[in-house]
Parts: structure tokens; sequence; C-alpha cells
């Protein structure tokens, strides 16, 4: 299975709080913004698991040139909606400067997507009680 998502890069960790579902809620305050900084699309092959999915990008994902400096890229993210989605850190920190790219290569951004499942009854979202 193949799904498109964008991608974020953020310069402090920004899990505001864990969702009822298993997903993220996230402060966009600590997200780069201005230098020419865009949120870019990622294409992930999902392959499922025993409790969910590991979702690693299919392609190269290319930041556009930084007109400004990002300053320090701590986390790297994927939306659902709205602000809610997944969050992974980086395995260093990684200072982006004025004229830089941000690339990630195939397979680099991996992260595990839980099925989402009550936490008080492990059910589908959206079930009765």
């Amino acid at each position: 299975m193949i799904q498109e998502y964008k991608v974020a890069l953020f310069t402090a960790d920004p899990v505001l709080a864990k969702s009822y579902y298993g997903s993220y809620e996230m402060d966009v305050q600590v997200e780069v913004s201005g230098g020419g900084y865009a949120r870019q699309p990622v294409t992930f092959q999902l392959v499922r698991t025993g409790d969910g999915y590991m979702a690693r990008n299919a392609e190269s994902v290319i930041f556009p040139e930084a007109t400004a400096s990002w300053g320090g890229i701590t986390h790297m993210a994927i939306f659902l909606e709205g602000n809610r989605g997944f969050c992974t850190p980086l395995s260093e920190p990684s200072q982006v400067l004025s004229g830089e790219t941000v690339e990630i290569r195939p397979g680099e951004l991996a992260l595990l997507i839980p099925l989402e499942t009550c936490n008080c009854c492990k059910k589908a979202p959206g079930h009765s009680a």
C-alpha cells in the first residue's frame, strides 16, 4: 500500500499531547518557518506489521533551498489531518543554513504507525460504547 502525506521539520519536540487514538497533536509554533521553507509531499511504502504499519519514504524528499537559516532541526513529522500526525526525532540535530537544502533519502524516514484503536477498549475509532 502506498500513501502520500506532507512531511514537516521542527526545531524542537512538537508533540503537545497524544490523542485518544494514538497519533499526536503537534505544536506548529516550533515548525520551521520562513526562509523558503515549505512542508513537502512524501510518499510512503506501508508494510503491515502485527500492530500497525511500518512506513518508509519510497522516494527522496527534497526541501527547497533555504533563503535564510532554518536553525537546528531536531524532529520530523507527517501530518494526517490538521495538526495531528506522527513525529520522530532525528538521530542528531542538523543545522540548516542559508543556501542549503535538506534531503531525506529513500527509506531514511521510517515511522511505526500503530493501528488506530480506542485506548480503553482497543476497538476501531468511531465505535459505539
